[in-house]
């Protein structure tokens, strides 16, 4: 069973586990803009939907994301846009779909805190043959998204759906 797993945001990723293995593995597609006479990155839905399309999973665990602390509104507002999309095309899929809050996954994969180190640590441990594709602290969305992946996987798997 193949089963996605969505760091939401610019900076996140999307990670296709596959039983022990992670299938794929992509950051989140983004495209630059020119918005009121300045440059924004935004979430390139066409590039998202034909990763999704390429890859299809039975099922999508995305993270339930909400605003940072410390975050001014229009921060907040970008950073809304980037996962509504990035939700609303995971929806769309057809895999049946799990939004987890980054504390209930986090907590049963043994992380403590945020620290993003941690999750690119966790990661490499689970899946070793992928460490370099985490090896920069700029991958904690890789990382995330393969550990919700992997989160995934085992809520399956204890009730029994997934070996």
């Amino acid at each position: 069973m193949l089963i996605l797993g969505i760091d939401p945001g610019l900076s996140g990723a999307l990670a296709w586990v596959d039983g022990t293995r992670v299938v794929e593995l992509a950051d989140m597609p983004v495209w630059e803009i020119m918005r009121n006479g300045k440059r924004k990155k935004e979430v390139d839905v066409h590039g998202l939907v034909r990763l999704m399309q390429r890859t299809p999973a039975e099922v999508c665990y995305f993270e339930q994301v909400g605003g940072m602390e410390g975050d001014g509104p229009a921060a907040a507002f970008q950073f809304g846009r980037a996962a509504g999309a990035c939700e609303a095309i995971a929806k769309a899929s057809g895999a049946r779909f799990e939004m987890v809050a980054p504390h209930v996954w986090k907590k049963a994969m043994g992380l403590i805190g945020t620290a993003k180190d941690q999750s690119r640590a966790k990661a490499t441990a689970l899946f070793p043959s992928r460490a370099g594709d985490m090896n920069l602290k700029k991958h904690d969305g890789r990382a995330e998204a393969i550990l919700l992946a992997e989160y995934g996987r085992r809520q399956l798997h204890s009730i029994g759906i997934f070996d």
